[in-house]
């Protein structure tokens, strides 16, 4: 009986790990789509960025020359890049800011009423931009912000003001597309922040009523460092997409007026199938990821000491 016992258990093992093989197996084919388009689609082009950033020539040429660093080189010493980087540093700090400003404001109102019939409607009016694209969004605005016959310089017109000029000048244009960049990713964030708001659980607030806590302080308090990771990562999000802003630019300004709307990514648009120079584009697509993953670095390194995990 012991022998059985014992001529049982080997065969029960070799089956569990025909099993345990069988199942990893079946999880690495599952995965291999993906694997296979995350190599296509990001891998790929990432190497072959960095090195074709190291070479000059055309779209067209077929040998093009070794140059090394004079892509980066070229753009160091180009003032147009230098603005380039400029705005989009501007750009970015705007979006972002009155985005989590606005998002966290609006959805803490929200979630106060709850309860109110109008939470809902308010809730779809708030999401429904972000489902729209961006170029339905830029050329509607292009059509509000037209600096003649714009719906807002007739309703300026109308109300006795002078016509602003949103977009024809150097120093609203930025601004003009920034805002219109807020409107239309607002309502995602809002919902991101709601949902973190509804997980506080609600013997935290019972306990500073208690306290007679005022309500700023709770928010500063009590809000605030409970809903902290959810900031962050929208932050972190809301960062990257700032960087990756193409549409409004292209439809909107194309760049200007002067050179005040370019960003990095429309740069290098703009070198890579303008000015037929794939070299200083990629050149110019590695300075992007570095931006982009020096300042997602700074994000996390500053969440480590403000970010609260429960």
């Amino acid at each position: 009986m012991a022998k059985t016992k014992a001529k049982k258990k080997p065969e029960i093992e070799r089956v569990a790990g025909r099993n345990e093989k069988r199942e990893k197996l079946m999880g690495y084919l599952m995965a291999m789509p993906a694997i296979v388009l995350l190599f296509a689609f990001t891998v790929y082009p990432l190497f072959y960025m960095a090195y074709r950033s190291l070479y000059g020539g055309s779209v067209i040429s077929r040998n093009p020359k070794f140059v090394g660093f004079d892509n980066y080189k070229a753009l160091i010493e180009s003032t147009d890049f230098h603005q380039v980087l400029m705005n989009t540093a501007v750009y970015t700090a705007i979006t972002v800011g009155l985005t989590m400003v606005l998002a966290i404001v609006i959805a803490v109102w929200l979630n106060g009423k709850r309860n109110s019939k109008l939470n809902g409607i308010a809730q779809t009016f708030i999401f429904t931009p972000h489902i729209i694209s961006m170029v339905s969004v830029s050329t509607l605005f292009l059509w509000l912000m037209d600096s003649q016959n714009g719906l807002l310089n007739v309703v300026l017109t109308a109300l006795g003001f002078e016509p602003y000029s949103f977009l024809a000048s150097p120093e609203t244009a930025l601004l003009s597309v920034s805002l219109v960049s807020v409107w239309k990713g607002l309502g995602y964030y809002v919902l991101l922040i709601m949902a973190a708001l509804q997980n506080i659980p609600t013997s935290v607030y019972e306990a500073a009523e208690m306290d007679d806590t005022p309500p700023l302080r709770t928010f500063f308090k009590i809000t605030l460092p409970m809903i902290s990771p959810t900031i962050l990562f929208t932050s972190v999000v809301a960062v990257i997409a700032s960087f990756k802003v193409f549409d409004s630019v292209s439809i909107m300004t194309g760049g200007g007026p002067v050179n005040s709307t370019n960003t990095l990514v429309y740069y290098i648009y703009d070198f890579a199938y303008s000015y037929g120079k794939p070299g200083q584009a990629c050149a110019a697509g590695m300075v992007l990821l570095l931006f982009v993953c020096v300042v997602t670095y700074v994000q996390f390194l500053v969440g480590k000491k403000r970010v609260h995990y429960q």
